[in-house]
């Protein structure tokens, strides 16, 4: 497998191998000599990179001589790398002639066979020092007591919010069922998983023929695991061949009831040899076994009639209750000045029992355990505790084995969430294109980047490495966040890596190496200030920034930033001087929110040829961007709606992925025929201006040429009714749709059922037919459904979801003018919010409303939104004056009447909703 350009353990090593090799193909007419000089200065680097690799299998922490020999190496390595991006930049394209450029390369030429030697030189120094270390046997390292045998040996009456967990599972395990099966315990380290299959095998162990409780670990010893079974069945093995062990345990394991549990379990290679030991002998017997990992813990249920049981974190009466129990023997012994203080630390937890058992043990082992002064220094010095704390070893090691675990590259994607703070919600598409410019992604095997980056995240999740935060409309993934605690974690190993450079209110981790990655959030502390005055930012790679503008550093203080967020916050009225912005030749990505200064900003992008995401997420001020002066080499441009892109010269981002929000007149043909020239566009974001003419044909033939579209979005009218069914060939990659303002006639059903991978739908009808639910219905992936009806709904009045109808919707959003969905038993099985606009003098057709709701089991949002104005909602309630004489004889709803059939619709459902009638 190609290892990745950028890594934190290699730094910029691979990289450099790769421009070393550019040097050598490209015809740069270097000077004479220099050429085989750059040959062996790859070939020595190669063997460096080749040990450095050996030494990335040592598992952290590792010792101090080795830890040296792997900073030099990658230090080296990005100082190469900088000079070497700096000498070609000023080399140039050595296909473009002209004297000028002649005389400039002849003096680059010059510079890179000084920069040659000088690297030469310094690589044989570090060379014959890293065979040395090499040659040195690794230190061997104390033997650590497993943290797992506290979990075996642990007080029951100790445990706080384990009983629940305890119940489900042994009523999963005893269902009766005479089918051997698994039932696989998933969560997070150090969250309790082998205390509570501890405590379940305690529970119902004597219920079994045979029972045991065995533990793998990442490097399982086979021979070890049977024999254990064995023995603590009763029997005894004195082979040491795996096959003979494994066939002697199935012969006793044939005719008897069985428990066995598999505690901390890796890898699905690792369950698929230990399975096999496992016989389907009809007995009832069961097995158990725990993971961090979700696709190790789907493997071990789907094995044998299985079930994943994920265990969540404390929630914060359980938490508190361990914690307050630990420091005084007493759920309500903490006093009063303590509560505020306490509330922080268990915050800083986060519903972590091995960490509020750590820390809860420190403060209790304290002679002054009431002081405030004692607790508030422990929440000042979590980093430096889990550091270095004897304390916390347990903890160290549990975040140790998870992080030892990932490969070179997950690592390195890892440590790179060092650079958001504590608490924030991290967008997942923003972090992959972060990933993608910084080097940490590397092509392979001809899949794209960007499928490569989301692997990374969405294993890092199948981890429990990170955490899900919110999903999208689609049903994807939206934002993760880090568990404070693993944040310290990777904070100090961004630290001892030199991989991020942490400056805030509270601390600076700057040391003695230049900075490769700064992360700059601060909000007043002019304390801070001095650091940044002193601290050389040349070499930064990447600047994250979050604060008010005066305490933003000058930009001409960088020169190689790949990576530039600014997020300025209560200065709109401070100018941030940007005109520098053109000499950050390496920049890949760029975005601002709140700069104040955009419209210099974007004038001079042009010349960053190596730019691929731009986005401007706020802007004070409208103004208009010529389309020329971007350059062609982005792939995402996301800029706010009161930035407008000039007419003509879109078409020469050809290599754009994303466009948001781009804005087209209805007269602007020639803008619509350019859209349709960027035929690489994944998402789209179309926001429609009032004009003079009907240019829908032309805007659908450009979309029709949009054959990679997985999302469009179009606000405010720009086509004729139902020009968007004309559609040909339908986008067959499509995830979301949301149209609300091109009005369709009826529901497009040989158009829109073409659409197999859509996710997210948000449509408006002139009239729904009785089928229209029905034809929605075979778009069996949907996940949001937000459908507007303007003047007809069947005939009968209701409109009817039946059963089995939408098995993946989550989402529903219903407008007419009154509530009259139908709810067969068996539809919408995982439907959790449904949201309802009507009318409060809508025509009424029955004395009830919403019949059936009481089926939608998963449900747990309910919200309707009743406008008391006519017209209102859109124009349709605007023409209720103006039916026709049978429909005026209808009976008609008024806000009491709506009102209480709402609720006793709401009545009618078995769970506890969240419940919100709004009236507009």
């Amino acid at each position: 497998m190609e290892a990745a350009m950028v890594s934190a353990f290699s730094g910029a090593m691979g990289s450099v191998l790769s421009k070393l090799a550019g040097l050598l193909e490209k015809d740069f007419k270097l000077a004479r000599g220099v050429k085989e000089d750059i040959v062996s200065l790859r070939d020595e680097m190669s063997t460096i990179n080749a040990s450095l690799m050996e030494l990335s299998q040592m598992e952290e922490p590792i010792d101090d001589l080795h830890r040296e020999l792997r900073a030099k190496v990658r230090e080296l390595a990005y100082d190469m790398e900088d000079c070497l991006d700096i000498s070609m930049h000023r080399l140039g394209d050595p296909s473009k002639a002209g004297f000028l450029r002649e005389l400039k390369s002849l003096r680059a030429r010059c510079e890179i066979a000084k920069l040659i030697s000088a690297l030469k030189a310094r690589v044989a120094q570090l060379g014959n020092r890293h065979k040395l270390i090499l040659q040195l046997p690794e230190r061997p390292r104390a033997v650590c007591v497993d943290p797992r045998i506290q979990a075996l040996y642990q007080d029951p009456a100790s445990l706080q919010g384990i009983g629940g967990h305890k119940e489900k599972v042994v009523e999963e395990l005893q269902d009766g069922a005479p089918q051997l099966k698994v039932v696989s315990i998933l969560g997070t380290g150090g969250i309790g998983k082998t205390t509570l299959a501890n405590q379940v095998y305690t529970a119902i162990q004597g219920k079994f023929d045979c029972t045991a409780f065995v533990s793998v670990s990442r490097i399982p010893d086979f021979a070890k695991i049977f024999s254990d079974i064995i023995q603590q069945s009763g029997w005894y093995s004195i082979s040491q061949d795996d096959n003979e062990i494994i066939s002697r345990l199935r012969r006793r394991l044939q005719n008897v009831r069985y428990l066995i549990v598999i505690d901390d379990m890796w890898t699905i290679g690792a369950w698929n040899t230990i399975k096999s030991c496992f016989v389907e002998n009809n007995c009832g017997s069961r097995v158990i076994t725990t993971t961090r990992i979700e696709d190790t813990a789907k493997s071990c249920s789907s094995s044998f009639h299985g079930y994943v049981y994920r265990m969540e974190p404390l929630n914060d009466v359980d938490s508190r209750i361990l914690f307050h129990k630990r420091i005084f023997h007493s759920e309500d012994g903490c006093p009063q000045h303590l509560k505020c203080v306490s509330n922080e630390i268990l915050k800083k937890c986060g519903g972590l029992p091995l960490a509020i058992l750590t820390i809860g043990s420190i403060l209790a082992n304290h002679q002054d355990v009431g002081s405030t002064e004692i607790w508030e220094k422990i929440v000042h010095s979590f980093r430096f505790q889990m550091e270095r704390s004897p304390a916390f070893e347990w903890l160290r090691h549990v975040f140790n084995l998870g992080y030892n675990d990932l490969s070179l590259e997950l690592k390195t994607c890892m440590l790179y969430l060092g650079i958001f703070p504590e608490d924030c919600k991290i967008v997942k598409d923003d972090l992959l294109r972060r990933w993608i410019a910084e080097g940490f992604v590397t092509e392979k095997h001809g899949d794209i980047q960007e499928e490569i980056a989301e692997s990374y995240f969405n294993e890092l999740i199948n981890r429990n490495m990170i955490q899900i935060a919110e999903f999208d409309d689609c049903g994807e993934v939206f934002s993760c966040r880090v568990h404070d605690l693993l944040l310290d974690y990777i904070i100090i190993k961004c630290t001892d890596q030199n991989f991020v450079t942490i400056v805030n209110d509270q601390q600076s981790t700057k040391g003695p190496l230049d900075v490769r990655r700064l992360s700059l959030h601060v909000k007043h502390s002019s304390e801070r200030n001095g650091v940044l005055e002193n601290m050389a930012l040349t070499q930064a790679r990447s600047f994250n920034f979050c604060g008010p503008a005066q305490w933003l550093p000058s930009l001409t203080k960088f020169r190689l930033l790949r990576v530039l967020n600014l997020d300025i916050n209560g200065s709109m009225d401070r100018r941030y001087d940007m005109s520098c912005i053109h000499s950050l030749f390496q920049l890949r990505y760029l975005r601002t929110n709140g700069i104040g200064s955009n419209k210099k900003l974007l004038t001079q992008l042009r010349k960053l040829e190596q730019l691929k995401t731009l986005e401007v997420a706020r802007e004070d001020g409208y103004f208009v961007l010529d389309a020329q002066m971007l350059p062609s080499t982005l792939w995402h441009l996301n800029l706010p709606a009161v930035v407008k892109l000039a007419a003509g010269g879109i078409g020469h981002l050809t290599n754009l992925r994303t466009l948001s929000e781009f804005e087209i007149e209805l007269r602007d043909v020639g803008r619509m025929k350019e859209l349709g020239e960027l035929t690489n566009l994944r998402e789209l974001k179309l926001l429609g201006s009032y004009g003079v003419g009907d240019t829908s044909e032309v805007l659908l033939s450009s979309l029709c040429k949009l054959v990679c579209l997985r999302s469009i979005v179009i606000r405010r009218s720009l086509v004729e009714e139902d020009v968007l069914a004309r559609w040909s060939p339908p986008p067959r990659h499509l995830r979301r749709l949301h149209v609300l303002e091109c009005l369709f006639s009826t529901i497009p059903a040989d158009w829109i059922t073409h659409l197999h991978n859509l996710s997210s739908l948000e449509i408006e009808v002139r009239s729904l037919p009785s089928d229209g639910i029905v034809v929605l219905a075979r778009l069996t992936l949907l996940v949001h459904l937000k459908l507007h009806v303007k003047e007809h709904v069947p005939r009968e009045g209701f409109v009817v979801f039946h059963r089995v109808a939408f098995p993946n919707l989550r989402e529903l959003w219903f407008r007419w003018e009154e509530p009259c969905l139908v709810f067969e038993a068996g539809t919408m099985p995982r439907l959790r919010s449904l949201v309802i606009d009507c009318y409060a003098k809508g025509a009424r057709q029955a004395d009830g409303v919403l019949d059936g709701i009481q089926h939608l089991g998963s449900l747990v949002e309910f919200k309707v939104h009743v406008y008391e104005r006519e017209g209102y909602i859109s124009w349709m309630l605007l023409c209720a004056d103006l039916k026709s004489a049978r429909v005026e004889e209808q009976r008609r709803w008024d806000k009491t009447s709506l009102k209480a059939a709402l609720k006793e619709a709401i009545s009618k459902h078995p769970g506890s909703l969240r419940v919100v009638i709004k009236y507009m």
